[in-house]
């Protein structure tokens, strides 16, 4: 059994574990109790004094929905965290801080028929990477994992943040997109889902709370994926391989230079670009919400 407790909990916290446990809430006849909930053997408990205790197997999974929670604490003690495991997910993106080129969202899942041969691949954090190991590793992961690749393209990318102003909400959007898409296509249940956390859970799954469907069970999200789990490492170097063709290819299409990242000589190119080319390019290839202002 899991048991994780939170003190001094913010209100609107707590009024989110109410909405969302509502059909799970059973008899409380204890006065220091204002709600008792039991999901699936997981019982969550909201006390007078704004605490929050969730008690039973994999409660710390459910708690991470609504808290931060380190990631030695998110697992269960006999499942712990391990960089070679297999049988689960793991997602991460790939261009968000890029001025060009689109957002890429990958959700990988392990499988364990062909795990001894992807853990036997050079497979290390994708930004230590060069561009020829990716290009050359990406289609041998792609063979070896059950994965969807998501690509946000600009013109899309550009219309989401002027509906939200916020990029982590559209990251948000892709990765839920991406997981629902790979657990339809591989009829996959009931799997542990490592994201690289961007965000808090508790936003994340603000940011989702307008769309449905949306993945919830399973979900942990970990500080620096990938170096904890391979299955994140996979999905960021099938995202980055996907950037990288896509940069290509716009690079083909508009014959221009497409550099990556976001340092002050790409921002100055990319300021040409919105100079000389009219907004019906320019909005296919870069992202246009960037301050491009010269530091």
């Amino acid at each position: 059994m899991n048991n994780v407790s939170f003190k001094k909990v913010d209100p609107k916290i707590i009024t989110e574990i109410i909405n969302t446990y509502q059909i799970y809430k059973i008899n409380n006849t204890d006065p220091n109790k204002v709600n008792v909930f039991n999901k699936n053997g997981i019982t969550i408990t909201i006390y007078k004094t704004n605490s929050v205790l969730f008690q039973g197997y994999h409660a710390d999974k459910e708690a991470a929905k609504f808290f931060i929670i380190p990631a030695t604490r998110i697992i269960n003690p006999c499942q712990p965290t391990s960089y070679f495991k297999t049988d689960v997910i793991g997602n991460d993106e790939v261009g968000v801080g890029d001025v060009f080129g689109p957002l890429v969202v990958t959700a990988s899942y392990l499988p364990p028929a062909t795990f001894d041969k992807l853990r036997a691949l050079p497979i290390k954090d994708s930004k230590k990477m060069t561009t020829e190991q990716i290009m050359t590793l990406a289609p041998i992961i792609k063979k070896l994992v059950h994965a969807v690749t998501i690509v946000i393209d600009n013109n899309q990318y550009n219309q989401w943040y002027t509906q939200y102003q916020n990029a982590h909400v559209i990251k948000a959007l892709a990765h839920n997109q991406a997981l629902v898409q790979l657990l339809a296509t591989y009829q996959l249940t009931n799997k542990t889902i490592f994201i690289d956390q961007f965000v808090n859970a508790v936003k994340y799954f603000e940011y989702l709370s307008k769309i449905t469907p949306v993945i919830k069970d399973n979900v942990i999200f970990i500080t620096k994926g990938e170096e904890k789990t391979l299955a994140i490492a996979c999905s960021a170097i099938l995202s980055r391989a996907a950037f990288l063709t896509a940069i290509k290819n716009l690079e083909t299409k508009y014959h221009l230079a497409f550099p990556l990242g976001a340092n002050e000589k790409v921002k100055a190119l990319a300021q040409k670009y919105k100079a000389t080319k009219p907004l019906s390019d320019y909005q296919h290839f870069l992202k246009i919400h960037f301050n491009l202002t010269a530091k």
